[in-house]
């Protein structure tokens, strides 16, 4: 069974550009949820692993990136 933040985050992949990455900012809108910083970035990840495209990967290593500051 896949973590429902993947959902999250693949849709948030389709709405982003390199100028704006959304992926991040779902990633501290789920933080400011109340979710757990660690289980935010363990799923970022995973969901980074998943990805083929230069693009969408550059994408999901920049939100890890930024977002480790909250680990």
């Amino acid at each position: 069974m896949s973590h429902p933040f993947l959902k999250i985050f693949d849709a948030a992949l389709k709405k982003s550009t390199p100028m704006d990455n959304v992926v991040l900012k779902e990633a501290e809108k789920l933080k400011e949820k109340g979710y757990s910083a660690h289980e935010i970035y363990t799923v970022l990840s995973k969901f980074r692993q998943s990805l083929i495209s230069d693009r969408d990967n550059e994408i999901a290593t920049e939100a890890i990136e930024e977002f480790e500051a909250y680990i």
